[in-house]
C-alpha cells in the first residue's frame, strides 16, 4: 500500500539500510528471517495463538515455550496464547517437535485491490495438525503476521502485548510505518483475514496452507445487489416507488431524485437508500442527494417539450414562431429536418459521486475490529483524480457524459451543407456544458490547478477534497471523477446483475466510461489511505485507515525531482539478487497500439499520436509510404468541386451525411429547466429557443475527432504515463518501499535516463529462514513524450 498512483519516495530509513549493504556482503550473509502468525481465534478461556519459526530466544523472551519437543504423552508446543501461556494438543504421539511456519508470501501489485499472503505452516502430529487448522483455516478468521531478520532492529517492531485491540491498530497504515521505522526497514507486519488454504501428508507429517486477504478486501466480497450484508435470509421487500410527482410545489432537486429512485433496480429500492434525501450532513461527498445537479434527463415531460417545440425543424431564425435555433457567426438560421426526428432520446446520466453513494448504502458499512477500530466497507471515489484536456468530449452517450466548460460546439448549419464529415475541431467555437444549479457547479476538467494537494481557484462541487500533501497539477488538465456523469440505465443494468461482487460490478462501470473517451482512463479498486478523519453514519475512518479506492492510475501529477534513491544494476555496489528489464504489454492494449498506428483511413494531419516506446525520433518509411498510397485512394474516390456527380445525386450524400451528423450527436435539457411555468424564475421550453444555450452536447460518436482534440499529450503533462515497460529486481528482504515511490537505476540503456521507474508492486517472501523481496516498477518518460 502507498501513494500509487501519486510519487513518493523511498522511506529515508530504507534509503539508509538499503546503502549500507551496498559493498557490504558480510553483513548480509549474516542475516537470518523470523517469522511469527498469530491467530485471533478464541478457545474457551484461552484468547489467541501464536506461532513463531526461527526465533532468537534471547531477544524474543520465549515466555510459555514449556518444550520444543513434549514428552512421552503429547508433542512439542503448539505455540502460546495471546498473554504467553503455552498451547498443547492434549494428547498424542510424544516426542516429537513443535510446528514450524515453512514459508511465508505477502504480494502487493499493481491490480491487487489489497496485499494477499500465504503462508504454511509443517506439523509433525495429527493432533497438532488437527489444532493449527482450528486456528488458522476457518475462512473470515483473522490472522496477524509479522516478520524480519534476526537482528537487534529486526525484532524492535514485535507487538509485546499481543490481544484484539493492539492487533487492530494496525489496520491503519500510519501505525504499519512507524513500526517499519521501528525497525529500520528490517520488520513488517500484515492483517488481514483467512480466505482459504489446503492440507497436504507426506508421511508422519502434515502442511497447513493459509491463503489470506487484507480487511479492506472485505467490501469486494459483498455480492452485488445484497444489502443484507452476511445474512442468510430472503432480501427484503424493495421500498415503494415515489408517487404525485406533478405537484407544483414539489423541489425540482428532490422530484428529479424521486424518479431516479424511481428508475433503481428493485435490489437497490432499500430504506437506506431512499432516507439519502433526508441525510443532511454526509462528509464523504459535498453534494445534497436531492441537487438537481445530480441528475440528467430524467424527467421525459422535459424531453417530450423539447422534441414538440423542436419537431420539423431544430433550428429556425431568431424571430420564428416555433422549432430551436443555433447560432452561428452572429445569426440565427432555421433548418428544416424530418418531422419526428428526436432532438433528445431517452439517456439519462447521474453524477458518478452520488451513484458511489447510492452503491455504499447498505447494512454493513463498517466492521468493529477490536474495541475501539473500524473497517470500512465503503468505496471511496471522492480524491480519485483524472487526466483531461480543454475541449474533451464523450463519444458514446450510452455510456458517458462529460461536463466540460469547452466542448466542440458541432455545427448543425454547415453539417447541413456539406457532403463531408466533421474532420477538424473548432478552434474557438466552444459551448459551455458545465451543470450549474443550487448554487453548485460541476465541471470536468476542473478549471483550476491542484498545488500541494488542494483544489485552488474555480468553481467545483466537491470543496475540501484532501489529496496526497504533494501532488500538483495544471490548470484544467485534470478533474474529479465524481464530476464525470454515468449513463443511469447502463450503471443500473449492471447493479441489477446476480451473482457478481461490488468490485466486479464497479469494473464493468468504470471501463465502460472509459470507453467512450478512447481509453484514455485506467481506472483501479485499491487499498489505500485514508488522506483525513472522516465521520459518517455513526463510524469513524481516522487519518491512516486502510481503505478500498477507485485510482485513475494513468493520472500523471506534475513534474517533481528526480528519483532519490538509485540502484546500480552491477559491480560492488550493486545489492540486486537478480533483476529483469522487460516489455510487458497486454495483448488488448498491443493490438489497440498496433492498430492505431496501421490506421490507413488517417491522412498525415490526423495520423495517431500513440506515443513510441523504443524508436523516438524515428520513423518507419514502409509504412510512411502505406500512408501515402491509401490517401491517394481515398482521394480518387471523393469528387471534388468539379466532379461529375449530378446535383440530385449531391443532394443525396449531404442528406445522408446530415442525418449521420445528428445520429451521432447527443443533446440533453439543462438540469434547470421544468415543463411548466409557474414562478417568474423558472425555466422553460420555449419556442425558438437556443439549441446549445439550453441543451448539453453530451456527446459525438467519433473517436478519430477526440483524437485531435486531445491532441499531443506533451502538452497537457511533461511526464507520461506508465508504459508498458517494467523493471523488476529481488534483494534481501526491507521494509518501507511501497507502491509509488519512485526509483532510478544505473547499468540499463541511457534512454531510460529520461525518466524514472514507478513502484507498482512489491512482493515479500520468506523461505529457508532468508527473506527476499521483489519490486516491479513501471516506467514514467520525462523527456520526449
Amino acid at each position: 500500500m502507498g501513494t500509487f498512483p501519486n510519487f513518493s519516495n523511498i522511506a529515508e530509513y530504507a534509503q539508509t539500510k538499503l546503502t549500507g549493504r551496498k559493498n557490504n556482503p558480510y553483513a548480509i550473509s549474516k542475516l537470518n528471517a523470523w517469522i511469527r502468525v498469530t491467530s485471533g481465534v478464541k478457545s474457551g478461556e484461552a484468547e489467541g495463538l501464536t506461532i513463531v519459526s526461527n526465533p532468537n530466544f534471547k531477544l524474543f523472551g520465549a515466555a510459555g515455550i514449556s518444550s520444543i519437543y513434549g514428552n512421552d504423552k503429547q508433542s512439542g508446543t503448539v505455540g502460546t496464547t495471546w498473554i504467553g501461556g503455552a498451547v498443547n494438543p492434549s494428547v498424542g504421539q510424544g516426542y516429537r517437535p513443535s510446528p514450524i511456519i515453512e514459508s511465508i508470501e505477502i504480494d502487493e501489485g499493481a491490480g491487487n485491490l489489497s496485499r494477499k499472503a500465504s503462508f504454511s505452516i509443517k506439523c509433525f502430529s495429527r493432533e497438532q495438525m488437527e489444532l493449527v487448522t482450528k486456528y488458522f483455516q476457518e475462512p473470515g478468521f483473522s490472522i496477524f503476521l509479522e516478520w524480519g531478520w534476526n537482528t537487534d532492529d529486526g525484532v524492535k517492531g514485535i507487538v509485546k502485548e499481543l490481544g484484539a485491540n493492539a492487533i487492530s491498530n494496525f489496520n491503519n497504515f500510519t501505525n504499519v510505518n512507524e513500526r517499519r521505522e521501528l525497525g529500520k526497514g528490517e520488520y513488517d507486519n500484515y492483517l488481514g483475514f483467512i480466505t482459504g488454504g489446503g492440507l497436504t501428508s507426506e508421511n508422519d507429517t502434515w502442511t497447513v496452507q493459509v491463503n489470506c486477504m487484507g480487511f479492506t478486501e472485505l467490501p469486494s466480497y459483498l455480492v452485488n445487489g445484497d444489502n443484507s450484508g452476511a445474512k442468510e435470509s430472503a432480501p427484503p421487500k424493495p421500498e415503494p416507488d415515489y408517487e404525485n410527482l406533478s405537484g407544483y410545489g414539489l423541489v425540482l432537486g428532490k422530484k428529479r431524485w424521486m424518479l431516479c429512485f424511481n428508475a433503481l433496480p428493485s435490489s437497490r429500492k432499500t430504506p437506506e437508500i431512499k432516507a439519502l434525501v433526508i441525510q443532511k450532513d454526509f462528509s464523504l461527498a459535498e453534494v445534497p442527494i436531492a441537487s438537481i445537479v445530480n441528475y440528467i434527463n430524467f424527467d421525459p415531460r422535459i424531453a417530450d417539450k423539447v422534441n414538440e417545440a423542436a419537431d420539423g425543424s431544430w433550428l429556425s431564425r431568431a424571430t420564428g414562431t416555433g422549432g430551436a435555433k443555433q447560432e452561428s457567426e452572429g445569426s440565427s438560421k432555421r433548418i428544416d429536418i424530418p418531422a419526428g426526428t428526436p432532438l433528445v432520446d431517452k439517456n439519462k446520466f447521474i453524477r458518478f459521486g452520488t451513484l458511489i453513494r447510492i452503491i455504499n448504502q447498505r447494512e454493513l458499512k463498517s466492521l468493529k475490529l477490536g474495541t475501539d477500530n473500524n473497517v470500512s466497507m465503503i468505496i471511496h471515489s471522492s480524491d480519485c483524480v483524472c487526466s483531461a484536456f480543454d475541449k474533451m468530449f464523450s463519444t458514446d452517450k450510452s455510456r458517458l457524459f462529460i461536463p466540460n466548460k469547452q466542448v466542440p460546439k458541432f455545427d448543425f448549419i454547415n453539417a447541413k451543407k456539406s457532403a463531408q464529415r466533421i474532420t477538424e475541431i473548432p478552434q474557438k467555437d466552444t459551448v459551455d456544458c458545465r451543470i450549474k444549479g443550487d448554487d453548485l457547479v460541476v465541471a470536468f476538467p476542473y478549471d483550476g490547478y491542484i498545488n500541494g494537494g488542494k483544489l485552488v481557484n474555480g468553481p467545483a462541487a466537491g470543496k475540501s477534497v484532501d489529496f496526497s500533501n504533494k501532488l500538483k497539477k495544471d490548470w484544467r488538465t485534470f478533474g474529479l471523477l465524481d464530476d464525470l456523469y454515468v449513463n443511469f440505465d447502463f450503471a443500473a443494468g449492471i447493479l441489477d446483475s446476480t451473482n457478481i461482487t461490488i468490485k466486479d460490478a464497479l469494473y464493468q462501470i468504470l471501463n465502460g466510461m472509459s470507453s467512450a473517451v478512447n481509453d484514455l482512463w485506467n481506472f483501479q479498486i485499491i487499498q489505500t489511505q485514508a488522506p483525513n478523519t472522516i465521520t459518517t453514519d455513526g463510524f469513524t475512518i481516522k487519518k491512516g485507515d486502510s481503505v478500498v479506492s477507485i485510482k485513475e492510475v494513468n493520472f500523471t501529477p506534475k513534474g517533481e525531482t528526480p528519483p532519490v534513491f538509485k540502484f546500480s544494476l552491477i559491480g560492488t555496489d550493486s545489492i540486486f539478487k537478480d533483476s529483469s528489464l522487460q516489455l510487458d504489454m497486454s495483448g488488448a492494449k498491443m493490438n489497440q497500439v498496433i492498430g492505431s498506428r496501421l490506421d490507413i483511413k488517417s491522412n498525415k494531419e490526423t495520423q495517431p499520436n500513440v506515443g513510441k516506446l523504443n524508436a523516438i525520433g524515428l520513423e518507419d518509411l514502409i509504412l510512411k509510404e502505406v500512408y501515402r498510397k491509401a490517401e491517394e485512394a481515398n482521394d480518387a474516390k471523393v469528387p471534388g468541386p468539379g466532379g461529375k456527380i449530378d446535383a440530385e445525386e449531391q443532394k443525396k450524400i449531404i442528406e445522408a451525411n446530415f442525418l449521420n451528423f445528428l445520429g451521432k450527436l447527443g443533446q440533453y435539457p439543462q438540469v434547470d429547466i421544468r415543463n411548466f411555468k409557474r414562478y417568474t424564475t423558472d425555466r422553460v421550453i420555449k419556442t425558438g429557443f437556443d439549441v446549445n444555450k439550453t441543451l448539453y452536447i453530451a456527446s459525438y460518436d467519433d473517436k478519430q475527432l477526440l483524437k485531435l482534440a486531445k491532441g499531443s499529450i506533451a502538452k497537457y503533462s511533461d511526464i507520461s504515463p506508465l508504459l508498458p515497460i517494467n523493471f523488476t529486481f529481488t534483494i534481501h528482504g526491507i521494509s518501507g518501499i511501497k507502491r509509488g515511490d519512485k526509483f532510478g537505476v544505473i547499468g540499463i540503456p541511457k534512454k531510460y535516463d529520461n525518466g524514472f521507474f514507478q513502484v507498482i508492486g512489491i512482493k515479500h517472501t520468506i523461505q529457508g529462514m532468508e527473506w527476499t523481496t521483489e519490486v516491479t516498477g513501471g516506467y514514467r518518460n520525462t523527456n520526449g513524450f
